[in-house]
């Protein structure tokens, strides 16, 4: 039995990862937007996902991972955050994981990557006495909720979208 080569590593993010994971960031949201008109940036959405990508480094509460490569030195394949939330007061467990980003390269799709950036944030949930993780996935992205469902996720609430006239 042969096994592929490691191409890449998962680690922590660090400050000097912003902009390669705004870049990847970038990419994602444009193929969401195109595919839902909904999903509209503001004038300054690049500088204000900097601010925040740079406050989720320094925060406790949350955690940021990247897949670098290891063929290609410096170059992000993908990331993931993470964050520890808090339950609805009359719900159990009373803290649980909230995952609002995982992009991976449109080119690293099927190699594992997403895969293996979760298995590292679910460590750190573990880390934090988190039993329960609620993914954000938008509802036109059939190959993210494909992958959701593989890890075993299933659906829970709707999220629905009323434009006021």
């Amino acid at each position: 039995m042969t096994t592929k080569p490691v191409t890449y590593l998962v680690r922590a993010a660090t400050p000097a990862d912003t902009e390669k994971i705004l870049a990847l960031w970038q990419e994602a949201a444009d193929m969401l937007a195109n595919a839902d008109k909904r999903y509209r940036f503001a004038p300054d959405a690049v500088t204000r996902r900097q601010s925040l990508l740079r406050e989720w480094l320094e925060r406790p509460d949350v955690a940021v991972f990247v897949a670098e490569s290891m063929i290609k030195e410096g170059h992000l394949l993908g990331y993931i955050v993470g964050s520890v939330v808090e339950n609805l007061p009359t719900l159990l467990p009373e803290k649980h994981g909230y995952v609002s980003d995982l992009a991976v390269d449109a080119h690293g799709k099927a190699g594992g990557i997403g895969r293996n950036l979760f298995e590292a944030l679910k460590g750190w949930f573990r880390d934090r006495g988190v039993t329960h993780v609620e993914a954000r996935v938008p509802h036109r992205h059939a190959v993210a909720q494909a992958f959701w469902r593989a890890l075993g996720a299933t659906e829970w609430y709707e999220h629905l979208w009323l434009k006021l006239e």
